[in-house]
């Protein structure tokens, strides 16, 4: 339902529901891969790599066995729904549109790179070796930053297009 308001055209609820939701979601995920790229990280490179394993093994295949996926795989499908949403506004934009696809975009590459990042953290349940869990703490922690900054590109890309709205 589009409504106007002295001479703006306004985009349907459904619409930003949707973004509002995806941009939410980015966010918690784009704040987790900063975390995780400035903080975290940085400091698991300066203790040792068994300790590194020993909480990853509690956490990112404890809780975030779940939670993450979800976070990643319910924000993708909101951020797919609202640029498909929003191509069916009438007052849709083009620019606009430009950004939401370009979220999308970003959005599909965090995924596509945590297909190379995943199997390296899943894999900690049966590593016990040093060389190799230190070899796997640099692949995880390389993948991991590039896979962050497509979720923090999504997430800006997600906040102009609110914005915009």
């Amino acid at each position: 339902m589009l409504l106007s308001y002295g001479g703006f055209v306004m985009i349907s609820t459904r619409t930003r529901l949707l973004l509002l939701s995806a941009t939410l979601l980015g966010g918690l995920l784009a704040g987790s891969n900063l975390d995780r790229a400035v903080v975290a990280m940085p400091a698991w490179s300066q203790m040792e790599t068994f300790s590194w394993a020993a909480f990853s093994r509690r956490a990112d295949l404890g809780n975030g066995l779940v939670l993450y996926p979800i976070e990643a795989l319910l924000g993708a499908a909101l951020a797919l729904s609202a640029a498909i949403s929003y191509g069916y506004e009438r007052a849709a934009n083009h620019s606009v549109s430009r950004v939401l696809w370009s979220a999308v975009i970003f959005v599909v590459g965090g995924l596509l790179i945590t297909l190379k990042a995943a199997p390296i953290m899943l894999n900690l349940s049966h590593t016990v070796d040093l060389a190799t869990l230190h070899q796997d703490f640099g692949q995880f922690y390389f993948w991991g930053d590039i896979r962050g900054m497509f979720e923090v590109l999504a997430f800006i890309a997600e906040l102009w297009a609110l914005s915009a709205l």
